[in-house]
Order: structure tokens, then C-alpha cells, then sequence
């Protein structure tokens, strides 16, 4: 069986996070491993507190877990504090960590900051070099270049200006995009477009469910071109299914593969 490792913060609500990242590496067959980096106090209505663990405390969990167990591929959500983003960079050298796929998470739906300025910086400049995709919405997108996306141009404008920071594969996101989602895939010598239409209304996780649907179609063969198409069509289904099961935004039903 095919082996992930996602690292990133609780959520509660399960809408988003390492709970998220658990619910769509099973439906897709892919066994998955977590490291935390940060706890969050949130609902469906409010953000309210983030606690982040030491890094003495992430080293640890890598340290006895990849010596027990090597995954196929990993994936970055919230790093939070510049000791997680630190000790993703530390493991990732130490253990030779394979297909590294960084979804760069800034903001929460509901507004609250995911991440200090000084572990952005630091995802930016040395982590980034070491991945093997980034999947990165249009504000992320946007934070990472200090470019503004307001046509279909600045996609392609703003995706080589990440691939040049030295990862090898370039999603942008599209889901903040007019009424259409165009979500672009750059590899270094290709621009590829996969389009969708818009659906209305506010959604816990999207990201989330995106890059760890990317990470679990890559563990199993997908090139990333196919795995960005499937992971588009399996959050569709997983929005198309949402529910709003607290008193605010809706959250996301996996569906089963």
C-alpha cells in the first residue's frame, strides 16, 4: 500500500488540516502518516487560537517516525512558526524525503493568519527549493510573488515566477478567478489549463482536500498533469457533496473512490 505523510495543524472540525489530509488519503487508498506541527481552536464560525508545538516537539515525531517508516511522497499545510517550517527543511535533508508537495498556507477561510512572517520567508527561500510541487491558491499565489492575478496572462506570468524559485512543478489555483476556475499547472517547459465552472457559496478545506488528493495521485503513478485534473474533479465531488453541518461555512463530504 502506498504511503503518505502529511504535516501540518489540527483542525477540529475536521473540515480542514491533518483530519482533512487523513479523510482523502483513505479514500483514495493511500495509508497516511502525520506529523503536527500546531493545535487550532476553530468552528465552522471562527477562528480563534492556534498553538504552536516546539520544534524539539516536530523533530521528534520525524525522527521515530521515518526511521519506522519511509512514505512514498509528503505534503506541507500549516507550518504556522519559522521552528516548524525549520524542521520540515531539517527532515526533509535528514531523511531524504521524496516528492515534497507544499500547499504555502496564509490565511484561513474564515480570515485568521496560518503563518508568521518570518517562517514565510523562510518556506520561501529554502523550503520551496526543496520541493517537488507547491500548490498554491490565487491570494497565495499572489503573497509568494508580490504579483497581482487579474487575467488569465498573470497566470502564467506569476507560475514562472515560483517555478524560478526552485521547485519543479507549479499549481495556481483558480478558484478565486471570476466565474470560472482555471486552475494552471507550469513544469518548467509547459503550461497546462484545466478548467472548471465556479461553484457558489463557502467551503472549509478545499485546499486542503486539493494538495493531499495531488499528493495521493502521485503516490500512485499519476504524472502531475493527470494528477492535477483528478484532484480537480475529486474536490468538485467533495464540494458538490457539502453540507452545512455547523451554524457557518459548509464543509466538505469526501466522497468514497
Amino acid at each position: 500500500m502506498k504511503v503518505a505523510l502529511t504535516i501540518g495543524a489540527s483542525d477540529p472540525t475536521s473540515g480542514a488540516g491533518i483530519q482533512m489530509d487523513l479523510k482523502v488519503f483513505h479514500a483514495l487508498n493511500v495509508y497516511g502518516l502525520t506529523v503536527i506541527t500546531a493545535v487550532t481552536a476553530q468552528s465552522t464560525q471562527e477562528f480563534s487560537s492556534v498553538y504552536p508545538l516546539s520544534g524539539e516537539t516536530i523533530m521528534k515525531q520525524f525522527e521515530i517516525l521515518i526511521k519506522d517508516i519511509k512514505p512514498h511522497a509528503a505534503k506541507t499545510g500549516m507550518l504556522y512558526s519559522k521552528e516548524a517550517v525549520q524542521c520540515v527543511i531539517d527532515s526533509v535533508k535528514k531523511f531524504n524525503l521524496q516528492n515534497l508537495v507544499i500547499d504555502p498556507v496564509i490565511n484561513a477561510t474564515l480570515g485568521a493568519k496560518l503563518i508568521e512572517d518570518d517562517a514565510f520567508k523562510l518556506l520561501k527561500e529554502e523550503l520551496v527549493p526543496l520541493s517537488t510541487a507547491i500548490t498554491a491558491n490565487i491570494p497565495e499565489a499572489e503573497f509568494l510573488t508580490s504579483t497581482k492575478i487579474e487575467k488569465i496572462d498573470d497566470f502564467y506570468k506569476v507560475a514562472q515566477k515560483i517555478y524560478q524559485m526552485g521547485t519543479k512543478t507549479v499549481i495556481i489555483k483558480g478558484g478565486h478567478f471570476d466565474n470560472t476556475v482555471p486552475d494552471m499547472l507550469y513544469d518548467g517547459k509547459n503550461f497546462y489549463k484545466a478548467e472548471g465552472e465556479k461553484i457558489s457559496g463557502q467551503f472549509h478545506g478545499t485546499g486542503c482536500a486539493f494538495s493531499s488528493a495531488f499528493v495521493s495521485f502521485i503516490c500512485h503513478g499519476y504524472k502531475p498533469v493527470e494528477a492535477l485534473k483528478a484532484s480537480k474533479n475529486f474536490v468538485k465531488r467533495s464540494i458538490e457533496k457539502s453540507l452545512k453541518i455547523g451554524h457557518g461555512i459548509k464543509l466538505l463530504i469526501i466522497p468514497k473512490e
